[in-house]
């Protein structure tokens, strides 16, 4: 957890009220990007120390009950999968929902709502010298403005940085690229 929350660097037309940067927790070296949100987001909506990131990694590891054989939430140490961070949030007690194929205007509707939005930025099909270095990145979108983008309470950033920016082209292409997958989350019903 952050020690004290970071300014954004700049005046942002949106912006969640909730204390998302008082929550940030800082994965690492670690592909653990994807808990490490969802992490983020409970503790947030809590707004008390509920979740540890590292052990919900781990934990999300494990087959779920149910389908969770079929449809892991994760594979160990590398990857991810966007139903098994809204699996897990809801099993915190938390309403989530995972949508692919979401569109910009419903980001800023959420902004606007205060539904807590998870992205996934990535190349999936990145090629460098004949060899695959895709990747992928979930963080949790804090704030928005037509001339500067998107602010994002970022698991890849540093305790002491916390956000990340990106503008709003590179965004699009990005979160195209994954699907335009979004989670959203929220305590109450909407």
């Amino acid at each position: 957890m952050a020690e004290a929350s970071p300014k954004l660097k700049s005046k942002w037309k949106k912006k969640m009220r909730q204390p998302l940067p008082k929550w940030h927790t800082y994965q690492g070296n670690t592909n653990d990007c994807g808990p490490f949100c969802a992490t983020i987001v409970a503790n947030t909506l809590g707004d008390a120390p509920l979740v540890d990131a590292p052990m919900l990694a781990r934990a999300m590891e494990k087959p779920a009950p149910g389908l969770g054989r079929l449809l892991p939430s994760r594979i160990k140490g590398w990857a991810t999968f966007p139903w098994g961070v809204a699996r897990v949030l809801r099993s915190l007690g938390f309403r989530a929902r995972w949508r692919p194929l979401a569109s910009i205007k419903r980001l800023e509707d959420n902004l606007d709502k205060e539904i807590i939005s998870i992205v996934i930025v990535g190349n999936p099909l990145h090629f460098a010298n004949r060899k695959w270095h895709g990747w992928s990145h979930y963080k949790v979108l804090y704030a928005s403005s037509s001339e500067q983008g998107w602010a994002f309470v970022d698991p890849a950033a540093t305790t002491s940085e916390v956000f990340s920016y990106q503008d709003a082209k590179s965004f699009k292409r990005e979160w195209t690229q994954m699907g335009r997958n979004l989670i959203e989350v929220w305590k109450d019903e909407v």
